[in-house]
């Protein structure tokens, strides 16, 4: 197929796939649910395939479509046609009880083994191996070792799970996908063609121009502010990254720093409100509250997260000896501000409706449309129909790389649920935890983190809320808040090594090494690997309790997440040493984990230490200004 025919297939591919997403606003909800399920996945791998290279490289606009690639497109394309054309039996059938044929199991296989191959390419082999990992689980069962064997699944008895159910590909992982995530990535898409990326540089900039550090707290602020709606933390590299790495390294900061800095804090982008990552959506539907509660709870530790990373940046320019440019102009910013600033009128729009509790779907359609509109107000943002539909094509794209992992994840949810394994893993957890919630919330921790390496945090967040949630909620923590601790921690995979997507993506772009920025990027998110266990032990951080208990909270896990981030940058008021940074980092958890007994005791200690730091910091002084004199 030649690249001009692949464009205008992706060009109807894409139209058709936004039409039928929106269609439910205009018309009303579609009569059978796989019609918009089965047309999301069909899309989403026909995409997959036809824009992603068999090397999961994106094929170049110059490129030939291979003919082995062609004929997948096609076969996808057929056995989706099939499975619309049954949208009303498998609405009506009763799974496990009702016969399934031998063109379904010919069908649903074709269809799983396509699914697997658009995901090795968009996802990479980490997640697709583990989705074969389980199929083989559910067929081989019987002959497993007894520690995890179960009665096993026929051939047939998969394909009914798995294609002619809502409990497999096509349960509550796709089902978020469709119906919520589908409408804010092509809301992100359209902001960032419209200038808004550029419009939060500019704000970035004009706060911190002048202060120590200033490019790599721009870099933070401008991070955490583009995330907010980009909801990806690679794709948050790669874009602002591009701007800020280059300025930092430009201020005096190593290649490696500036890296880990917009590594760090493009990663929090997907816990920054109002529209945070895919998972966030995936979280309200399975916890069964509003996205807006989801929202709320997660204010508090995003700013926390992004305070810790901002004080570290702010210690490390001290050590360095970077000094403030009193004389830097702001002017350059502030003049793109002003050119860009009524983007965010189509960003209050959406906080408003989701505040008014308006559904997803018409937030996000609502917003494009509001985007559109907002950005002809001026010249310079004007979006021509070329930027329209590049806008689209991108946002479809970036849809499809969140629908092809989701539609994995329930093979591996329904996998984990109908073989049990998720029940033995949770009891297995509870036995070894004990009555100890802190070992418990430790090991949901590591287990969330390590499930997390190499996949995307909506596919890590849901299989580790099968498994781990749950285990969580009978020791006692709430289910917003063990939710919580796990989108957490499968966000924060992205910055820890060996498998760190985020600090590689950074790296890629400051000419770092690769294992280096890793490891730097993870000792910088270090203050914010403890905020979950605050919120974890006590929900008043997610602004779940007392309102004066909620203040104290977080401003005990303020000063707590501030000594780490000293630690971590070595410097207070002069550079710390070994001994005073262990000091911080053992006093430190004391502060963040809410109680008033721990807050008093961790204030005693950090008082000392702080006092007896000052005291050394001034001696030495005094001894440098007698050799000097």
């Amino acid at each position: 197929m030649s690249p001009l025919a692949i464009r205008w297939l992706t060009i109807l591919i894409s139209v058709g796939w936004c039409a039928l997403q929106f269609a439910p606003a205009l018309f009303g909800p579609f009569e059978y649910e796989m019609i918009i399920l089965g047309t999301h996945v069909g899309a989403a791998v026909s995409l997959g395939l036809l824009l992603t290279r068999a090397d999961g490289k994106r094929r170049a606009s110059d490129e030939r479509l291979p003919r082995f690639d062609l004929l997948l497109l096609v076969a996808n394309v057929a056995c989706y046609g099939y499975l619309l054309s049954q949208a009303q039996r498998i609405a009506e059938r009763i799974a496990g009880v009702d016969a399934v044929s031998n063109l379904d199991v010919v069908v649903g296989s074709l269809l799983i083994v396509l699914l697997l191959e658009a995901c090795r390419r968009a996802a990479g082999a980490v997640l697709t191996c583990v989705a074969a990992a389980f199929l083989l689980y559910l067929l081989l069962g019987p002959y497993l070792p007894s520690m995890i064997a179960h009665r096993g699944m026929s051939v047939m008895r998969l394909i009914d799970l798995q294609i002619l159910s809502f409990s497999g590909i096509f349960g509550t992982p796709i089902s978020a996908s469709a119906h919520m995530v589908f409408y804010f990535v092509l809301v992100g898409a359209f902001l960032e063609l419209s200038g808004a990326g550029r419009l939060f540089v500019d704000i970035a900039h004009s706060l911190t121009a002048r202060a120590r550090g200033g490019a790599g707290k721009a870099a933070v602020v401008s991070s955490g502010l583009f995330g907010m709606i980009s909801g990806s933390a690679v794709s948050n590299v790669l874009l602002s990254g591009l701007m800020t790495i280059p300025l930092m390294k430009r201020a005096g900061f190593a290649p490696k720093m500036a890296a880990s800095i917009e590594a760090t804090a493009s990663t929090g982008g997907q816990l920054a409100p109002p529209i945070m990552g895919a998972a966030a959506f995936i979280l309200a539907d399975i916890v069964g509250v509003s996205y807006d509660t989801v929202v709320i709870a997660a204010i508090v530790p995003a700013l926390l997260y992004y305070a810790s990373i901002y004080i570290v940046v702010h210690f490390y320019a001290l050590r360095q000896g970077m000094e403030a440019d009193p004389k830097a102009s702001i002017l350059d910013p502030l003049r793109g501000f002003g050119q860009r600033w009524h983007l965010l009128i189509p960003l209050v729009l959406m906080v408003v409706m989701l505040i008014e509790r308006y559904s997803l779907m018409m937030v996000g359609i609502v917003a494009t449309l509001a985007i559109v509109v907002v950005s002809s107000l001026r010249a310079s943002t004007r979006m021509k129909p070329a930027d329209i539909l590049e806008a689209l094509m991108r946002g479809v794209r970036a849809a499809s790389d969140v629908a092809i992992p989701s539609a994995v994840a329930g093979i591996i949810v329904g996998a984990l649920i109908h073989s049990g394994m998720a029940i033995n893993m949770q009891r297995a957890m509870l036995a070894f935890a004990g009555d100890s919630s802190l070992i418990a919330l430790a090991g949901a921790a590591l287990l969330t983190i390590v499930l997390g390496m190499g996949m995307p945090t909506a596919a890590a967040y849901m299989v580790s809320a099968i498994l781990v949630a749950p285990a969580l909620q009978s020791l006692g923590v709430p289910a917003l808040a063990s939710h919580l601790f796990i989108l957490y921690f499968g966000i924060l995979s992205m910055v820890t090594p060996p498998v760190a997507l985020s600090a590689y993506a950074a790296a890629g772009i400051a000419e770092s090494n690769l294992w280096s920025t890793g490891v730097q990027s993870f000792l910088l998110a270090i203050p914010g690997f403890l905020i979950p266990f605050a919120f974890a032990f006590n929900d008043a951080l997610i602004l779940q309790g007392d309102p004066i208990d909620s203040i104290r909270t977080i401003v005990s896990c303020l000063l707590g997440v501030a000594l780490i981030a000293s630690a971590v940058a070595g410097y207070l008021l002069a550079p710390l040493s070994l001994l005073t940074r262990v000091s911080f980092v053992v006093v430190a958890p004391l502060l963040v984990f809410p109680s008033w007994t721990s807050d008093l005791l961790g204030l005693a200690l950090a008082g000392a230490i702080v006092f007896v730091h000052w005291l050394a910091t001034k001696s030495e002084s005094r001894a440098r200004q007698v050799t000097e004199a």
